[in-house]
């Protein structure tokens, strides 16, 4: 049964103080809840313990406070990443993983319940699509593992929005969302250790030169001929090679971020010397990185991995000869499969 409460974590600060004064409530505690929300992380509303008992059980009878249902959680014994699947209100289910390193963790989040895009390596984009995630769903991916992150006494460092769905087909919410979590007032988290992963919607980056946003940019790009993109990444007929290059190099200008490209190698597809000089020309065009991931196949397409001897020729010509700033990834791998959602079948290193 939906909900009908006004959920709190949908509110930025502005929203929430107009709310509570909607309720009769003084303006001053909409800085406080939204301190209890979005840094303290309170999971009930009585916990806020300097808002009277009247205006708590005002707030009680017409709002709530979002959560999410962990229904399966995994740890790779290899490196420590852990994956969950949340259940959300309406009963879908979202992944979000916890990636571990020695000075930080990454948290990589879903932005949508499936993918439209159909990516034809994808396995989430072959799973169907259902809807946007709101901002309460995206938050909360973030929360919870934040909650259980303090009882260890650390905390989330980076996110990386590259998970289940594509982030620019749900950018109202991905940009409040991004506003808060980076909200001195909230988790403060840098939008330099903030990354949006895209399969290429233009209209996104350019949103984010409206927003003055400057995060991070990860770009699945995975071939660089239009006529093997198309083929690949069937979004690549609305938003053209050329129309990317050229909105990437006004917001590299702008935001003076680097920008990372993702390349799946794929046997017999986009693995030859012709497409490792067009890959090298495009990327030298911006201070870059270049992820190269070894594709592992899926039930849903016929796509092979390139021989480990074709996947080295391939990097070390793009490292050596061209002098790229590239990386292989999925070497070390992990036990947990899928660790980052858009990219489902890759591993993470």
């Amino acid at each position: 049964m939906e909900n009908t409460k006004m959920a709190l974590l949908n509110l930025n600060e502005a929203e929430l103080t107009e709310f509570i004064l909607s309720l009769g409530m003084k303006k001053f505690y909409g800085k406080q809840i939204y301190n209890w929300l979005h840094s303290k992380l309170v999971r009930n509303i009585h916990d806020m313990t300097n808002i009277s008992l009247k205006d708590r059980n005002t707030l009680d009878e017409t709002s709530y406070i979002p959560l999410l249902n962990i229904v399966n959680h995994q740890t790779s014994k290899i490196d420590g990443t852990e994956k969950f699947l949340f259940k959300l209100e309406d009963g879908n289910t979202i992944e979000t993983v916890l990636l571990k390193h020695k000075d930080r963790n990454t948290v990589c989040v879903s932005t949508q319940v499936g993918c439209p895009v159909k990516c034809k390596f994808c396995a989430t984009g072959a799973s169907g699509y259902e809807r946007n995630l709101t901002v309460h769903e995206i938050l909360n991916q973030i929360y919870t593992i934040e909650r259980r992150l303090r009882n260890k006494e650390q905390n989330v460092n980076n996110i990386v929005f590259m998970g289940m769905g594509e982030p620019f087909f749900n950018v109202d919410n991905l940009i409040k969302a991004i506003k808060i979590l980076s909200d001195e007032k909230g988790l403060n988290i840098s939008r330099r250790k903030i990354t949006v992963s895209t399969s290429g919607v233009i209209t996104g980056i350019e949103r984010l030169l409206e927003e003055k946003m400057q995060v991070e940019l990860a770009i699945s790009l995975h071939a660089v001929f239009n006529e093997k993109r198309d083929e690949l990444m069937p979004i690549n007929k609305r938003y053209p090679l050329e129309d990317l290059f050229t909105v990437l190099q006004e917001y590299q200008k702008v935001s003076n971020r680097r920008i990372t490209f993702e390349y799946i190698l794929i046997k017999d597809f986009n693995v030859s010397q012709s497409d490792a000089d067009m890959l090298a020309d495009f990327v030298h065009e911006f201070d870059h990185a270049l992820n190269l991931i070894p594709y592992n196949p899926v039930v849903e397409n016929d796509f092979e991995r390139p021989s480990e001897k074709k996947i080295e020729r391939f990097y070390n010509y793009l490292k050596n000869d061209r002098k790229v700033n590239v990386i292989i990834r999925g070497e070390k791998g992990t036990d947990i499969d899928g660790a980052c959602g858009q990219l489902r079948q890759r591993t993470v290193k």
